[in-house]
């Protein structure tokens, strides 16, 4: 559910915040590995924008593949930057504990 619902306000509602729907472990973990221009772990991209790095983290081709993205390159995507996220939270854990 939760991934229908990121592929569903990534295009009725592309502006809003990404840590919406994502942990700031998730956002720094795409940023991270997609590495996009003008951002930097830390920063707070639209959800719009988050989705669609998680996407091209999956497989996602662009829209000449057959349209936008959806479930399937998604949680490819999430399940990619999966790694990077326990070891930022972790990371966090030990900082704050």
């Amino acid at each position: 559910m939760r991934i229908q619902r990121i592929v569903y306000l990534s295009r009725q509602q592309p502006e809003l915040p990404a840590d919406t729907e994502f942990s700031r472990a998730e956002i720094d973990a795409t940023i991270l590995l997609r590495r996009p221009k003008g951002f930097r772990k830390g920063d707070l991209p639209s959800l719009g924008e988050v989705a669609r790095w998680l996407a091209d983290l999956g497989g996602y081709t662009g829209p000449s593949s057959g349209g936008p993205f959806g479930a399937k390159v998604l949680a490819r995507g999430l399940d990619y930057i999966a790694p990077v996220v326990q070891l930022l939270s972790r990371r966090e854990d030990v900082i704050n504990g």
